[in-house]
């Protein structure tokens, strides 16, 4: 036997369903009969796991496109700490705009780990010029390039993050999660990588440095 049920509209069907599942689990239907649900839920889970992989992927081509061009797997890694960065933010976002967590606001997040790198390189790249081409200490290097290119990186990141609000207040069960995820993500992405980013390739050149001194004597 199936059951059919639509919602009113701009409704969310993910929270429609958290909130009947725990009624239905409750029914006691007997050994020989299992209940299985479709619709939202299972278009869901059937989406997750190649978008995962897609994320891994490009998780892996990111990685390889910055070892080519920093040539040290330590400078990559530090760049795709950023990643990490933006994640709060999303999550936030997610729970400031009430938006659950699923398949768009999924997508969002692949769209925001490809999104937030670029603040990274332009950040390190700018540190290493100073360090290798005008002499400066690892510090002050750190220090000068996180003040240096933080309107670049202000400007290009809330670009990004105001591109999307039409979709958050279009209150749109499908573009909403995207928009949520990519604004309050590059905002907190941002801010954290100006403070943050600046400090670990300080601690990172430097540990870096130490051991190459004391393997050549």
């Amino acid at each position: 036997m199936t059951v059919r049920a639509d919602i009113r509209r701009n409704i969310i069907p993910s929270q429609v369903f958290k909130t009947i599942r725990p009624k239905l689990d409750e029914i006691d239907l007997g050994e020989n009969i299992v209940m299985e649900y479709g619709g939202d839920y299972e278009a869901t889970a059937e989406q997750m796991k190649p978008l995962i992989t897609s994320l891994a992927l490009s998780v892996l081509l990111i990685f390889f496109i910055l070892l080519i061009q920093f040539k040290t797997s330590r400078r990559a890694l530090l760049i795709m700490s950023t990643m990490l960065l933006s994640f709060p933010g999303a999550a936030l976002g997610l729970w400031l705009t009430g938006y659950p967590f699923g398949m768009t606001s999924f997508i969002g997040i692949i769209g925001l780990v490809g999104i937030v790198v670029r603040n990274g390189i332009i950040l390190i790249d700018y540190a290493m010029e100073l360090v290798n081409h005008q002499g400066y200490s690892f510090k002050d290097a750190a220090m000068a390039a996180g003040k240096r290119r933080m309107r670049p990186i202000f400007l290009t990141s809330m670009a990004a993050a105001m591109g999307v609000v039409p979709m958050i207040i279009s209150q749109s069960p499908l573009w909403g999660p995207l928009g949520a995820v990519i604004c309050f993500g590059m905002i907190t992405g941002m801010i954290l990588t100006l403070f943050i980013l600046p400090v670990l390739y300080w601690l990172s050149s430097e540990n870096e440095y130490a051991k190459r001194n004391i393997a050549d004597s």
